[in-house]
């Protein structure tokens, strides 16, 4: 009785543990298995000002190249798609830069600046290898960097931090199809 009961909670419990659906795979139509990532756009207009206060407007240089290179990145660590040619590719991937900003967080008590915030807003259009449009989706990412103290970051690594978090956006969003 009590072996019959043992083996019935094993077999319960392993049945669970089976059947819990968790998988390493997205939610992609299986006809989709590689990609063409475009060169991202930059689309920032230089003349328009987005802030009251803001003296200038700085805007990291090759801020287009390195998205690129962190969506290429991102697809072949993610797996699901392949990154391929254009003339091979299933979807294709084009992405605009609308706005990158730089905010100031927090101030020392000389008034230099410790903490900033940096953000980035971007489009991306996702199409079938018909040129078909499948989805059109903007989307925002931020990151913190302190200037001092021993968390202090420069901001070239904020920057590299962003644009994997963007990247990291755009392939779940696409893959993961939540």
């Amino acid at each position: 009785m009590r072996k019959g009961l043992l083996l019935s909670i094993y077999f319960l419990l392993v049945v669970n543990i089976w059947g819990c659906g968790y998988t390493t795979r997205g939610f992609l139509n299986p006809d989709y298995k590689s990609i063409f990532v475009k060169p991202v756009l930059n689309k920032l207009t230089f003349t328009k000002e987005t802030q009251e206060y803001r003296d200038f407007r700085s805007i990291p240089p090759l801020l287009e190249d390195s998205f690129t290179k962190a969506l290429i990145s991102r697809f072949n660590l993610d797996g699901n798609l392949r990154v391929v040619r254009e003339q091979t590719a299933d979807l294709i991937l084009e992405t605009e830069i609308t706005d990158f900003l730089r905010e100031t967080l927090r101030y020392t008590d000389q008034d230099r600046v410790e903490e900033y915030r940096l953000k980035i807003y971007f489009t991306y259009k996702l199409y079938d290898k018909n040129n078909n449009l499948i989805r059109k989706k903007s989307l925002v990412s931020d990151t913190t960097y302190t200037l001092e103290g021993k968390f202090a970051e420069s901001e070239d690594s904020a920057i590299s931090d962003l644009l994997d978090d963007a990247a990291r956006r755009i392939v779940e969003d696409i893959v993961e199809e939540w």
